[in-house]
């Protein structure tokens, strides 16, 4: 409707009548953006919550020249289709058939701050690259935060000639190292893996005891296959934060800066989450072929699977948020006797061949304790301990240790949330 005289003035009733109609228009503009304002808030996008202020403890840019390994300070490799222990069981306990090496066929730093792990078959046999770093300090201070974070391109290739591809960013509780056969217990957390070029992410905490337990392992409890458009020609972000200022306590991760799945402590009972989640860590890339997981989404390698392809990094990065410290595992300083210290300590003589080592908190409760021992002849053991109600002690039977033998001891616990490693002691069997 058009308004005003011929000569383009207006009369007063003229513009009275405009300036309420325009009045109505900025009301309803402004009742419309509220909506839209409320709208977004209460039914928009996952939240992209990250802690106000983080501090970030470690981190590799890949920054070294094309062609050379990756850092022998931040890095560790791991060889072959297993850890070697005896017991421990082959194809890396998934099945996988690629053979790890230490070689910059397979893991190399490509000189544009990358990190490079390509996947290679040389007649029927596969070979590719698996590291770890040799920090195995990362956790969430009780009562704070730990994020661990990477860019990554998954391997570009897809459909027939991706079958059996499975990259993968991930972490391991720091028990396990020296150990191995304490798995699920001490805590998988998947940050990032896909499988047969699927162009997907899967997140999943591994806890608790296998077959079956409490976090249906070896499924464990997992997002299922979550839509990564573009993650295998492009580099993406993929983030894991373990949050403890809150109840129940939290594991979330993030796609790009966006929460998809989130485990909460309350899902599996409080002892299982203690061994899986309160404690330290230490983080790993590989990039497998076969196992298990791609079996479950149609298996390979097979004979059409492309060699070559690769899983980039360009950085990766460890920070923590608030709580009372930063996840390191200071050395406290024990008695020997009586408990009026952190703990004491000590043998039992159990037999003409067996001991049993033995720790007792002084007036706290620990979440847990690890022993680690070497008896006569035989490699470090790393286990854990078992708590005595009726003495206040964590103790473990150790066999093999005879009259005028010396068996070498130390232990890990858990302290308010923290984890510390004691000194290492000795004992001789009388």
């Amino acid at each position: 409707m058009r308004m005003g005289n011929m000569d383009g003035s207006f009369t007063s009733q003229q513009k009275q009548t405009l300036v309420r109609r325009l009045s109505v228009v900025v009301i309803c503009s402004l009742v419309l953006s509220l909506c839209a304002v409320l709208m977004s808030t209460s039914l928009g996008s996952s939240p992209k919550a990250y802690a106000a202020t983080w501090t970030q403890i470690w981190s590799d840019e890949f920054g070294g020249s094309a062609g050379t390994g990756v850092s022998s300070s931040n890095w560790l490799y791991d060889t072959g289709t297993g850890y070697g222990c005896s017991g421990c069981p082959s194809g890396w306990g998934t099945g996988e058939v690629e053979n790890m090496t230490t070689s910059t066929s397979n893991v190399y730093q490509d000189g544009s701050g990358h990190l490079v792990i390509k996947a290679t078959k040389s007649g029927s046999t596969w070979s590719s690259g698996r590291i770890e770093t040799k920090n195995t300090s990362f956790a969430a201070p009780a009562g704070g935060e730990l994020a661990v974070q990477a860019s990554i391109q998954q391997p570009n290739v897809s459909g027939a000639a991706a079958a059996g591809y499975w990259p993968a960013f991930w972490m391991l509780g720091s028990a396990f190292r020296g150990n191995y056969l304490n798995w699920p217990g001490i805590g998988e957390v998947d940050i990032m893996e896909d499988i047969n070029g699927l162009s997907s992410e899967f997140g999943t905490l591994h806890c608790g005891t296998s077959p079956g337990g409490p976090c249906n392992e070896t499924t464990g409890i997992g997002s299922g296959q979550h839509a990564c458009s573009g993650c295998q020609t492009a580099y993406h972000t993929y983030r894991v934060e373990i949050d403890r200022s809150v109840s129940p306590e939290q594991i979330r991760w993030y796609l790009d800066g966006t929460n998809f799945f989130t485990v909460k402590a309350n899902q599996v009972d409080a002892t299982t989450w203690a061994n899986a989640v309160d404690h330290s860590f230490f983080i790993i890339f590989d990039l497998a072929m076969g196992g298990g997981f791609p079996a479950a989404f149609g298996g390979g390698p097979t004979s059409s699977t492309q060699s070559g392809a690769s899983m980039n990094v360009d950085y990766v990065r460890v920070y923590t948020a608030g709580g009372s410290g930063g996840g390191t595992t200071p050395t406290p300083t024990p008695t020997s006797s009586g408990c009026s210290g952190t703990f004491t300590y000590g043998v039992n003589n159990t037999g003409s061949s067996s001991a049993q080592p033995w720790l007792k908190p002084c007036g706290w409760t620990a979440g847990y304790v690890i022993l680690h021992y070497i008896a006569p002849g035989q490699a470090q053991q790393n286990v854990y301990t078992t708590y005595n109600s009726s003495n206040g002690e964590w103790q473990y039977s150790v066999s093999g240790v005879s009259s005028g033998q010396v068996l070498q001891y130390s232990f890990t616990y858990q302290k308010a949330g923290l984890q510390y490693d004691t000194a290492w002691y000795s004992w001789t069997h009388p």
